[in-house]
């Protein structure tokens, strides 16, 4: 037996008696004070004739706690039937209470169940459960606001056999809603969704360069504006540059060989050292470059051919087309590049803008309306973190429902 403490129970129909810690565990005395009625019939005519003594789980303080409730049993006069006392705050014949089946909820919309269970000293299905009990009333009780822009982008359930397209309010900062697949099927599950006040209210949708995606959206919402996402655009020009860089730091096989006819991957490198170390310097944005990566960056281009400046003066050239002050000015600075790629004939931006052509107009919108994606590829991650926290998924109808609980408010700093 441990020590004998005094707590206060806070749940109204119950009588607590003796208090005490044993083996870690607080264990509370208590009995029901509601007046006895046969359950089946209504009758208040009712014998007792058992009290058989039920342990059930309460919320921690401090202790895990155990409520031994001495519950008792009926014989009813008018319905000869038996049937046991009840409390509105325990579920039938389940062995936990309503506010700790609700708090095991609240705490697994944020944590792996196996952590929850931890914690809490309960199995991972009672855990399961309770999140299984909750999650559906949840979501309904919870009002979406209409967003001004709808975000869209896929987040994979498991790699290589199943995703889902994730549709967020970037500005408010919360997932709407989450649909099976990455098609065109599945934007129009997600949408579909929606109330129509919801649909109305939608005025932009930015997406990466994802033709399902541009598809589903001019059916689904013609009127919208649809904003290729800025991030996806730059950085396939940056992998042209790239490619660019990759071809140009190549040696061919004359030039590796080293003394005495000796082709030494260490002392004779495939790749130009001066260019292959150059990456992220190469990368680099023009008005971020210190002096001395300015100098290095000469240096690199004085070591290979007049190409390499071009591709670097292009895709700081495309770069500079988000700068512009309206739409007007980045549709000159956009004809004036693809005229420079052309006299250029750099195959690996020929072959990146013959993609992009066919965005031109999505890529401009960005300049009527500058919405990106950030927001997206920030819950994809943070799904990430989360199914890596709870060692993958089974259930897609669990999955979608952990994501929106986990997913739909924006944490503030201050609580």
């Amino acid at each position: 037996m441990g020590d004998r403490i005094g707590v206060p129970l806070d749940l109204d129909g119950f009588d607590v008696g003796n208090c005490e810690v044993v083996d870690g565990v607080l264990q509370i005395e208590v009995r029901s004070t509601l007046r006895a009625a046969c359950h089946h019939c209504g009758s208040l005519d009712v014998t007792p004739h058992a009290t058989p003594l039920r342990r059930i789980r309460d919320r921690s303080c401090g202790y895990p706690v155990v409520l031994l409730w001495t519950q008792r049993r009926f014989a009813c006069s008018d319905c000869a039937r038996t049937c046991r006392e009840r409390h509105p705050e325990v579920a039938g014949r389940r062995s936990v209470t309503h506010r700790f089946r609700r708090l095991l909820f609240e705490a697994s919309c944020g944590q792996p169940s196996s952590e929850v269970a931890a914690a809490e000293s309960v199995s991972h299905y009672r855990v399961a459960e309770a999140f299984e009990h909750h999650a559906l009333d949840e979501l309904l009780a919870q009002e979406v606001v209409p967003p001004r822009v709808l975000s869209i982008d896929e987040s994979a359930f498991r790699k290589r056999l199943h995703f889902h397209t994730v549709l967020s309010d970037p500005e408010r900062g919360r997932v709407i809603d989450l649909a099976e697949g990455r098609g065109k099927g599945a934007v129009f599950e997600g949408i579909a969704r929606m109330d129509d006040q919801v649909r109305a209210a939608i005025e932009t949708v930015v997406m990466d360069c994802h033709w399902p995606y541009r598809r589903a959206v001019e059916e689904a919402l013609p009127r919208a504006l649809i904003v290729a996402d800025k991030f996806h655009v730059i950085r396939s020009v940056d992998a042209a540059a790239q490619r660019v860089r990759k071809r140009l730091g190549k040696r061919t096989y004359r030039q590796r060989i080293g003394h005495l006819g000796g082709i030494s991957r260490q002392h004779n490198p495939a790749n130009n050292p001066t260019i292959y170390r150059a990456r992220w310097v190469f990368m680099k944005r023009a008005h971020k470059l210190s002096e001395d990566e300015r100098a290095w960056l000469e240096e690199v281009f004085d070591a290979s051919l007049d190409e390499l400046r071009l591709a670097w003066l292009l895709k700081e050239q495309f770069a500079a087309i988000y700068d512009a002050d309206d739409r007007t000015e980045g549709e000159r600075r956009l004809d004036a590049w693809i005229d420079h790629i052309c006299r250029a004939g750099l195959p690996e931006f020929l072959n990146t803008w013959r993609t992009l052509s066919h965005w031109r107009d999505e890529i401009l919108n960005y300049l009527d309306d500058p919405v990106t994606n950030a927001f997206a590829e920030g819950i994809t991650n943070k799904i990430k973190v989360m199914k890596r926290r709870s060692y993958g998924f089974r259930d897609p109808i669990r999955y979608r429902q952990r994501v929106l609980l986990n997913c739909r408010r924006r944490s503030s700093r201050h609580g």
